[in-house]
């Protein structure tokens, strides 16, 4: 029998019961045993009282409580309380299709992988303008079933925990506020011989606040994934000349996005704001460069 425990990281938003009702309907595969794991970050446990007021038939479901205000922290105690041989991350504003684990486990014995990250679709309000719809800002396409990637991200990711055991990695602490946690967190394990493949069909959709829609807080988050990429791989490559060489093709990039976004912004209005996200990625890039400090996108909990 293999365990498998899906790890969120929670402050107790109500969407975390879409997340675990979804969670409830999945087939599972032969052979396989699933629980839920739930770190409260919240100050006053209200991801606990939220799952104790509705509860989730089908499910055995933990609730660890954290309260740090810090997502690292959270997903460093995901780690400390999986006993299972796999780990499963999933954000509490998600929801999967019935055949998504299935569908996760299938890749990991077709590829022989350590990690497998499927795709995240966002669901955006009703009233989301038309052509921000069809840019499709905030979906990650991370490629074809089978691509080899190295890096990953802390949502809709299978991963191997007696790898994880065996390398002693954690997320780093620093990054808990600032996002790019998970980034280097993967990349490590890359780095240390992780096989790392991507899912297409293993589907998580998330829910979109308005809030998250707004043009500023888009290219933001642009460059804070360019940011905290840029730090990875120059951690991991410490000579100078490759530096000059990483910033020179940020730099390139950056020009030749923002001279299409320019070219396009009166005939594909979509296509000229996804090249924006390229600018403000490669920007991020640069940031890393010359070690500026990455902005906090995660809140303490009050």
């Amino acid at each position: 029998m293999i365990k498998a425990s899906v790890a969120i990281a929670s402050i107790g938003r109500e969407t975390l019961i879409d997340t675990l009702t979804s969670i409830a309907k999945v087939t599972r595969p032969a052979g396989v045993e699933l629980d839920v794991l739930i770190a409260d970050d919240s100050r006053d446990g209200a991801a606990t009282k939220l799952v104790a007021s509705h509860p989730v038939k089908g499910l055995d479901i933990t609730c660890l409580s954290v309260a740090s205000g810090n997502i690292s922290t959270a997903r460093n105690a995901l780690l400390d309380a999986a006993t299972g041989d796999w780990l499963i991350f999933v954000d509490d504003d998600e929801w999967v299709e019935t055949d998504w684990l299935e569908r996760l486990f299938a890749c990991q014995a077709d590829f022989q992988a350590d990690v497998v990250i499927g795709p995240v679709h966002p669901d955006y309000p009703e009233d989301t303008p038309a052509w921000l719809r069809a840019a499709n800002p905030l979906f990650m396409n991370w490629g074809h079933r089978g691509k080899r990637i190295y890096t990953g991200r802390g949502g809709n990711t299978l991963v191997n925990m007696a790898l994880i055991r065996a390398l002693e990695l954690r997320f780093d602490e620093a990054y808990g506020r600032t996002g790019g946690e998970d980034t280097i967190f993967f990349g490590q394990a890359a780095e240390r011989g992780a096989r790392i493949f991507v899912t297409d069909d293993a589907i998580a959709r998330e829910h979109v606040p308005a809030e998250r829609l707004t043009q500023s807080y888009i290219l933001s988050r642009a460059v804070r994934s360019g940011q905290s990429y840029g730090q990875m791989r120059l951690a991991r490559h410490p000579d100078p000349l490759w530096h000059i060489v990483f910033a020179l093709a940020a730099f390139a990039k950056c020009l030749a996005a923002g001279l299409m976004a320019i070219a396009l912004r009166l005939v594909d209005r979509p296509r000229a704001f996804r090249m924006r996200q390229k600018y403000s990625q490669n920007r991020g890039k640069l940031r890393a460069v010359f070690s500026l400090p990455l902005a906090e996108l995660y809140k303490a909990p009050e």
